[in-house]
């Protein structure tokens, strides 16, 4: 009926703003591999001074 039409284009909508956002991540985290901050994080990763995990939460919160 009518509630499904609308229940799949709320869903095609959902899946149009997420492969944008998605897309939009990715062009900026093109913009990791050249970020000063990088060998930084790394280097401290390698050091024991922080985890993968915390280093990608900092790169991420930069966005």
């Amino acid at each position: 009926g009518n509630g499904e039409l609308a229940r799949r284009r709320t869903a095609r909508a959902c899946a149009e703003i997420e492969a944008i956002a998605v897309q939009t991540l990715r062009e900026r985290m093109g913009d990791v591999h050249g970020s000063a901050s990088l060998p930084a994080l790394a280097e401290r990763v390698v050091e024991g001074d922080t985890d993968p995990y915390t280093a990608a939460a900092q790169i991420v919160s930069l966005f």
